[in-house]
């Protein structure tokens, strides 16, 4: 299948593109996916809280002289058991959270669905998603096996040629740094050509149902340089626009940081140098008054929604690639529906 011709400018534009196609369907799935990351680290916070709570007040029991060093460190051990025990169920939740947020984009940029209600799922989808993760995984686990072979293949031969220098040691080591130098610029060209010739196998696993790796080698024929130009310009533009946009999201941190800051000043003021019991006094006072947490929650959602945003712009650029690699008419260019009658956000609008 030949497909459409690569649009430079489409591909930058593809996720507001979609965006601006079904706006309603992008918010609903970010709203969603803003609800699940709180809820991820508010469990996360659950699970921690406790062995941070218990390590300062270890700290104030050792600065207080109650128990010794060696108390505090089989007591520290102890806890540490358990945050391991919540960080490994926490990386399993984060594993399938990302397959469910990874489908659910995907679906919106290359099928424009919007699963009704919760938009997350994990079904066919999400489990052909694992399937090509874990392929990522293993020729990342090969690529860097066979990078570490070349670059000691060179590191050894470059060296030979330093030895057989004899005194000529100058011309020996400019070959060598001459040789380590193109095998370094070696290694990066083909690391960013083999990303991009299998970027586009998860959005073509999601457009076509069906498990799709080197598949995405076929879809990237005679587009390699379109697309990394095209990469190229969304990175830049992400750039700009974090650059940009993070001034705003940080003002709400400031504010929580000048709430925190004030009354820690308060002992410079009077010239007294605290206990950390008392510095910790003042944390807990401030950090968790409504008006001071609500000022660092904001910033975080500002900070998250950014990401989100900027994942998808990214992400987008397979997406269309895929698109415009099984372009056949299926409703590129129609107004099939995105949202059905029993959607919170109600039915996407239609023309006519």
């Amino acid at each position: 299948m030949a497909g459409k011709a690569f649009d430079i400018a489409d591909g930058i534009f593809f996720f507001f593109k979609r965006f601006g196609q079904n706006p309603a369907g992008a918010l609903w799935i970010a709203l969603w996916q803003m609800l699940f990351g709180a809820a991820a680290i508010a469990a996360v916070f659950y699970l921690i809280w406790p062995f941070y709570s218990e390590l300062i007040d270890l700290v104030i029991e050792v600065e207080a002289g109650r128990i010794d060093d060696d108390e505090a460190a089989f007591a520290i051990l102890q806890s540490l058991f358990g945050v391991y025990s919540g960080g490994f169920l926490a990386g399993l939740v984060g594993i399938i959270a990302s397959l469910m947020f990874q489908g659910a984009w995907l679906r919106f940029l290359v099928r424009r669905e919007v699963a009704p209600v919760i938009p997350f799922r994990f079904g066919g989808d999400e489990f052909r998603l694992l399937g090509v993760n874990i392929m990522y995984i293993v020729v990342l686990i090969a690529a860097y096996f066979g990078i570490v072979t070349l670059l000691v293949t060179l590191g050894v031969t470059g060296g030979g040629l330093l030895a057989l220098s004899g005194g000529a040691q100058v011309a020996g080591a400019l070959g060598f740094g001459l040789i380590m130098y193109l095998g370094f610029l070696g290694v990066f060209i083909g690391a960013v050509y083999l990303a991009i010739k299998l970027s586009s196998a998860p959005a073509l696993t999601v457009h076509d149902r069906k498990f799709r790796f080197f598949e995405s080698w076929e879809a990237t024929n005679g587009v390699f340089w379109p697309m990394a130009l095209t990469y190229l310009v969304v990175g830049i533009l992400i750039m700009i626009l974090s650059s940009v946009l993070s001034a705003g999201a940080a003002l709400p941190f400031l504010g929580g940081m000048l709430a925190v800051a004030e009354p820690l000043s308060d002992f410079a003021d009077a010239n007294s140098d605290p206990s950390f019991e008392e510095v910790m006094t003042v944390l807990r006072e401030t950090v968790f008054q409504p008006v001071t947490a609500s000022l660092f929650a904001g910033g975080l959602v500002l900070f998250y929604l950014m990401q989100i945003m900027f994942e998808g712009m990214w992400h987008s650029v397979a997406a269309y690639n895929v698109v415009r690699h099984r372009a056949d008419g299926a409703g590129e260019e129609g107004d099939a529906p995105v949202l059905g009658k029993d959607h919170p956000m109600g039915a996407s609008p239609t023309e006519g």
